[in-house]
């Protein structure tokens, strides 16, 4: 996410630009595949591109390669403008998307949504009370707090001998400072080693996600 920001700031489409505008980009959906993940003191090229846009999504890729150039890993994801008064979808605005020079496309992409949780299947639960420095310039929490809820929520045992092999995560409702949050997950370990994890607040389910996993051998 940073080297999408340094792109940004670098076309000259900085955070407060946006924000002046009465706007800001909100992430919807990342599509996460992962190779292998990099080792202690390997260098690694961290590339993204703002691949293609319509009127109101915004689909940019990432990857993750060796010096070499073998990938380790590569994230497909959709962004949308919001308008911070209205806390709505606006339409793309050409001079916020025009500097990247990516195709602009008819064509909404149909990603597929992660699994949900069945109510009754058994769930590991964690709660968190949202602080104020996990809001970002949005004034909704960081993306990044989302992982961090979700992967806490599994044992330590299970984190110290699987390693995640894919990720879709999907981001339904923004979640605010001072929210009490839950964090759910269903471990399913048959032939293909998955969890299901959802975030609720008291008022609304906000974050969806499905997680692939290898063991570690």
């Amino acid at each position: 996410m940073l080297a999408s920001q340094d792109q940004s700031n670098e076309l000259g489409i900085t955070v407060k630009k946006v924000n002046e505008l009465g706007y800001g980009w909100v992430i919807t959906q990342h599509m996460i595949d992962i190779k292998r993940l990099p080792q202690i003191y390997e260098r690694i090229n961290v590339i993204t591109e703002a691949a293609s846009y319509n009127r109101y999504f915004c689909y940019r890729d990432f990857w993750i390669t060796s010096e070499d150039g073998e990938e380790l890993a590569k994230m497909h994801s959709v962004f949308v403008l919001m308008d911070q008064s209205k806390r709505k979808i606006a339409r793309i605005l050409p001079e916020l998307i025009d500097p990247y020079a990516s195709e602009y496309t008819k064509k909404i992409e149909r990603l597929p949504e992660p699994e949900k949780i069945v109510a009754d299947e058994q769930v590991r639960i964690k709660k968190y009370q949202v602080r104020f420095m996990d809001i970002d310039s949005n004034q909704h929490v960081n993306n990044a707090h989302y992982f961090d809820w979700m992967m806490d929520v599994l044992p330590a045992d299970f984190l110290m001998s699987h390693s995640l092999k894919k990720m879709n995560i999907k981001y339904k409702q923004e979640v605010h400072y001072d929210d009490k949050v839950k964090s759910s997950v269903h471990i399913e370990e048959e032939e293909v080693i998955k969890t299901v994890h959802q975030i609720k607040t008291e008022q609304a389910l906000c974050c969806t996600a499905e997680c692939e996993w290898k063991t570690n051998h």
